[in-house]
């Protein structure tokens, strides 16, 4: 975890290189060090035919879909097939997660920023 002006940000590669289906690893959007933060921004990188399910988790076991919005567009969707930046509010989540859930080709990067403003 970082500080930033007006409050702390936090970096984490959700998927890295990925070549398959996978859970990746979880975004921390609210723990007893850090507190809780607010906002994600996600850059998808690397999908060529491959979809990515956004998914939260309030009590760390049971996964549900959220919609995320690419920034082109600002139209929320519960998946993304191609590579660009997506914004999402997280406020009050435990967890957030790229989970790759279909993948045919491509070497996929998920990076998330955290911010707490």
């Amino acid at each position: 975890m970082q500080q930033e002006a007006g409050g702390q940000y936090k970096v984490v590669v959700m998927q890295a290189a990925a070549v398959a289906t996978g859970d990746g690893t979880p975004m921390v959007c609210t723990d007893v060090e850090s507190g809780s933060f607010k906002k994600l921004a996600i850059q998808v990188q690397g999908i060529t035919t491959a979809t990515i399910t956004w998914e939260v988790t309030i009590d760390g076991t049971n996964w549900k879909g959220i919609l995320v919005a690419p920034v082109t567009t600002g139209t929320a969707a519960l998946t993304a097939t191609a590579d660009g930046i997506f914004t999402v509010d997280v406020t009050g989540m435990l967890q957030f997660r790229a989970r790759i859930s279909a993948w045919t080709s491509g070497t996929i990067t998920v990076t998330g920023v955290l911010t707490a403003v």
